[in-house]
């Protein structure tokens, strides 16, 4: 008797597909399930982000965890002894979420006599990801996304851990179900229902010149190039506990069962030059920056010639908006896992100038003809009132950084995913 899987809106706006279930109360009765997903997780404007419609197409589904506890409740010593990673994905031909091997609810009689204390309890994760069974970790052993999860031997709430990238197009959304506890069995047409959320944050930054004497955009004499920024109010990496009914999804440190605090995370311009990081061997452990506003490799200015006559110097900054990690797409997001602390950024530049009668060694590169002036401004990411950002799950995060000579100005707005929100302008200090 094959299981029946239904797909809504959580919006209340139901696209319900029925396959009822056949038979009897007493006779064996296959799990089924319906799966609402937040309208607003969708592919349409951010890249990477998931949907069900895109794990039917992707045929990668969801993953399910299931316990059976007998007559017992659901508590912290259980094993996921009815269903381990159960992926489930689309049959377009049946025209249902389907799984094998079905299972069915337990139809024996608990220890006390009634048949209405057998007792399930189910969670559940999306992307469905492939993992060794006994140590939880990716088959595909990717560094990140979905890395791992808990182990098939692991007592008590199923886990997922997850490793932030600062690629967007390798960036990998991740949603979590209110999980069904302690579920008896249903009447013949009840259906355990898994309402996803989204568990991450999308972090959209985009970067301009805005030179502050009022210029439109930095001159052929000059270049603006990123050397590294440095974000705290959010974390890289985490343990994500899918026993979870609250709006917030629960995230623990990968290391120990204890809240997720954010990270003190640096990413540098990937030019192994020595110029951050306390050693060697220490710098610029982080990449992601968007080439073009990084400094090429070593060159040297010779023959008088300015900026824009040297083919391999990159342009920089310019007063054209670009996505500060490594897109060719603008708007496209990262995905970070959100800690309810407040948004600080450092931001680390050279604002370099050609001048043909500077012949000294002015960079560890050994660039000559010129000057460079490192600038390094931090400050709390703000919107109207004042109030510093602390970024959610299920929010998208839109921050624009108008680099100056001497200073940085923001743009940021905040819009959760089904629904747009409002904008302010902010300056930092210098």
């Amino acid at each position: 008797m094959a299981a029946t899987w239904t797909v809504a809106a959580c919006t209340g706006v139901s696209d319900v597909v029925e396959t009822p279930v056949q038979g009897h109360v007493d006779e064996p009765q296959a799990v089924s399930f319906s799966a609402y997903v937040n309208r607003g997780t969708t592919r349409g404007g951010y890249q990477g982000t998931l949907s069900l419609e895109s794990l039917k197409l992707d045929g990668v589904g969801f993953g399910v965890f299931a316990y059976y506890t007998d007559n017992h409740v659901y508590s912290q010593t259980m094993l996921p002894n009815f269903m381990y990673n159960q992926q489930v994905t689309w049959d377009g031909t049946l025209n249902s979420w389907t799984y094998t091997p079905v299972k069915y609810w337990p139809n024996e009689t608990g220890d006390n006599g009634a048949t209405t204390t057998d007792r399930l309890s189910f969670f559940a994760y999306a992307p469905y990801t492939d993992v060794d069974a006994s140590t939880g970790r990716a088959l595909v052993r990717p560094t990140t996304g979905i890395v791992g999860l808990s182990r098939s031997i692991d007592s008590g709430d199923p886990y997922v851990r997850y490793f932030a990238t600062y690629v967007p197009k390798d960036a990998t959304d991740l949603c979590w179900a209110v999980p069904t506890i302690d579920k008896t069995k249903p009447s013949v047409s009840e259906r355990v229902n898994f309402n996803f959320k989204h568990a991450l944050s999308a972090l959209n930054v985009q970067i301009d010149a805005d030179v502050d004497d009022g210029s439109t955009g930095v001159d052929t004499y000059t270049r603006i190039y990123v050397r590294s920024i440095t974000f705290r109010g959010f974390a890289e990496k985490g343990q994500l506990n899918l026993n979870n009914d609250q709006n917030n999804p629960r995230w623990n440190n990968l290391d120990c069962d204890c809240d997720l605090s954010s990270d003190a995370i640096t990413i540098y311009d990937g030019r192994r030059d020595g110029r951050e990081g306390a050693s060697a061997s220490l710098n610029e452990q982080r990449t992601g920056l968007n080439p073009d506003i990084v400094q090429s490799v070593p060159y040297t200015l010779d023959g008088g010639s300015a900026w824009g006559n040297i083919a391999n110097v990159t342009a920089g900054v310019t007063n054209t908006s670009v996505n500060l990690f490594n897109s060719s797409t603008a708007s496209a997001p990262i995905f970070v896992i959100p800690t309810n602390e407040p948004l600080y950024v450092t931001i680390v530049y050279d604002v370099e100038t050609f001048d043909s009668k500077l012949t000294s060694q002015y960079l560890s590169d050994g660039r000559t003809h010129g000057s460079s002036i490192e600038n390094s401004i931090s400050a709390y990411i703000k919107t109207g009132g004042d109030a510093t950002i602390q970024m959610e799950a299920g929010k998208k995060y839109n921050i624009r950084l108008h680099l100056g000579i001497t200073s940085v100005k923001v743009d940021a707005s905040v819009t959760t995913w089904p629904t747009d929100g409002t904008s302010a302008n902010v300056q930092l200090p210098n």
